[in-house]
C-alpha cells in the first residue's frame, strides 16, 4: 500500500469504530475523494476482535477548550483554571 492509502484506511477504521459505538459523527471534507472514502465505512464492519483491540487503546473521554479552539496560550491557561 502507498502511504496515502494507509492513512485513508486508518481514518476509515476510526470512523467505522465511532459509528459502531452509536456516536453521531459528521466528518468535514470538501474533497470529493475523501467524501467517497468516508461513505465506504457502511460497506463493512469491524470484527469483535478488532473492536476489542480498539477499545483497549487509551482514550480521552473529555473535551477541553484547548481541544476545541487549539493550543493557544490563553486557552491553555483557561483550561488549567477549570
Amino acid at each position: 500500500m502507498q502511504e496515502p492509502q494507509i492513512l485513508a484506511y486508518i481514518l476509515q477504521v476510526s470512523l467505522r469504530w465511532v459509528y459502531e459505538q452509536g456516536v453521531s459523527l459528521v466528518p468535514k471534507s470538501f474533497n470529493k475523494e475523501r467524501m467517497r472514502q468516508n461513505l465506504q465505512i457502511f460497506d463493512w464492519s469491524l470484527t469483535q476482535e478488532e473492536s476489542h483491540k480498539i477499545n483497549q487503546l487509551p482514550q480521552r473521554k473529555g473535551i477541553t477548550l484547548a481541544h476545541a479552539l487549539g493550543p493557544l496560550d490563553w486557552v491553555l491557561e483557561l483550561d488549567a483554571d477549570l
